[in-house]
């Protein structure tokens, strides 16, 4: 997934000073930056989910989920991020995906294999003196 948007990454892993460095490269650059807080919200988003994906390979788990994986992402990069992650779940059928979101899902279209729910906003009561009250289940 790294590669949709021109990325590369590598972890490095230290017996000695027992660290773990993550180093991505941007543009086809050969820039590197083992400090990931230098990235944007967006960049570090697409990182940490492709990265989560490609540990989830080697493990034996049965369900997959990410929630607000999509919130700092742009439009474009989003579109192409969600119809990979589709294409990888329906890829993998002995395990299940679930993608939580609060993002708009309409130009997805639903199969056989893809289900999509959306949640009624939650109902909101205004108080006389006080306006707005969280509604608590």
């Amino acid at each position: 997934l790294l590669g949709l948007n021109y990325y590369s990454g590598d972890l490095e892993f230290d017996d000695q000073t027992e660290s773990l460095d993550l180093k991505v490269s941007k543009g086809g650059t050969q820039s590197q930056t083992k400090d990931v807080k230098a990235l944007s919200g967006g960049e570090r988003s697409y990182t940490t989910m492709c990265l989560l994906l490609a540990m989830g390979e080697t493990l034996e788990t049965p369900f997959r989920i990410l929630d607000e994986f999509d919130v700092f992402l742009d439009p474009q990069v989003r579109k192409k991020t969600i119809q990979s992650l589709i294409h990888v779940a329906k890829r993998m059928e002995h395990r299940q995906f679930i993608f939580i979101t609060p993002q708009d899902l309409t130009g997805i279209k639903p199969d056989p294999r893809l289900k999509i729910f959306k949640l009624r906003p939650p109902e909101r009561h205004s108080q006389q003196a006080g306006g707005l009250t969280q509604q608590t289940l």
